[in-house]
């Protein structure tokens, strides 16, 4: 019995992540001749040595242009043609935009975005022209439709990615070739990065697909030439669509109860409102300090008229003066450091003359 991509040339960009090695798992038990690549080389060789047929490996940083250039230039001598690529690569961050490094920024935007657009214009000139022929694009979980929070960069980069495939599979359509390319979009799958993030897939209903589920869905979606291809069933595709649509019915429907548990788990606020408070605190107790050594002071003149020995008026007299300069030194150090911590941007000298750039 022939295989389903008996013949085929597959290449597999990412090949050596979760979902990269069941990708390629289920294409050589297809019949499908494999050219894996990534950034880890060890890795890709251990992935190779466990598969039984037709595997090669390269090494390839989709974020740099020269990179997937050469890529390209290997994988056109390894195969005159090539049937399939599948872009496996991503790089997702889920945390509030407030907490997002520039670093998280400009990787999700590199690797996912860039990625994707630097993939496909050098792949495009070595794809077979035939109908089945196609350039495979990771989405997240029906990412470029729901727009989760604590998501915003990772969304905005799978967003991109599906318009651009949108648009490139019309602009392929009008120069007559018969390449496409396809948005394909996972559901949360059981690999040692999303693991630690299955207990709020499960609060919100949502099932954890095995890396194997996730790969004969690919296969399916080639197969079935799809250009788009939405994991998780008719609900998941449905509220997809109701959300481009009529994202505040989406929202009062679902969106809101999902939110209200990704800011359980994925924002930081609470804590802040913690140090907020206890900073709040540790000023109040500081101007308390100020504010007691100055009463000290001001109590000194009433020592003359108590009624005891000079020495004791002496010795009290003293005290209270110690007193007050120790707590006043105290209390200014502690809000010296909050002013400084406030406004250390301002008092640097160095931000006086010079702005800092990315």
């Amino acid at each position: 019995m022939r295989k389903r991509f008996e013949g085929k040339s597959i290449l597999i960009i990412g090949a050596s992540g979760g979902l990269g090695e069941s990708y390629a798992g289920a294409f050589i038990n297809e019949g499908g001749r494999l050219l894996l690549a990534g950034r880890n080389a060890e890795k890709l060789r251990v992935l190779a040595d466990r598969l039984s047929g037709d595997v090669n490996i390269a090494v390839a940083d989709i974020t740099d242009g020269k990179s997937v250039d050469e890529l390209a230039g290997f994988a056109c001598q390894w195969s005159e043609k090539i049937d399939i690529v599948i872009n496996a690569t991503g790089y997702d961050v889920r945390k509030s935009l407030e907490d997002h490094e520039f670093y998280d920024i400009r990787k999700s935007l590199d690797t996912n975005l860039l990625g994707a657009i630097l993939v496909t214009k050098a792949f495009l000139p070595y794809m077979k022209d035939e109908k089945g022929s196609t350039i495979v694009h990771m989405g997240g979980f029906a990412d470029g439709h729901l727009a989760f929070p604590y998501y915003s960069v990772d969304v905005a980069t799978r967003a991109g990615i599906f318009s651009f495939i949108e648009a490139m599979n019309r602009e392929l359509y009008q120069e007559g070739s018969k390449v496409s390319l396809t948005y394909f979009c996972p559901n949360a799958a059981d690999t040692v990065a999303e693991k630690p993030y299955h207990k709020i897939w499960q609060e919100m209903g949502i099932a954890i697909s095995s890396t194997e589920q996730v790969a004969s869905e690919v296969l399916k979606a080639i197969e079935r030439q799809k250009t788009v291809y939405i994991m998780g069933g008719v609900p998941t595709r449905f509220f997809a669509h109701l959300n481009t649509l009529f994202p505040k019915l989406a929202d009062v429907l679902l969106l809101k109860k999902y939110s209200s548990i990704l800011k359980k788990y994925l924002s930081n606020s609470t804590d802040k409102k913690v140090i907020k408070s206890k900073r709040k605190g540790i000023k109040k107790f500081a101007i308390g300090l100020v504010v007691l050594s100055f009463v000290f002071y001001a109590l000194l003149p009433i020592v003359p008229f108590l009624n005891f020995d000079t020495k004791i008026k002496v010795a009290i007299t003293a005290a209270m003066m110690g007193t007050s300069e120790v707590i006043f030194w105290v209390g200014g150090a502690i809000l010296g450091k909050e002013i400084v911590a406030k406004y250390k941007r301002y008092i640097n000298p160095v931000n006086w003359i010079c702005c800092k750039k990315h």
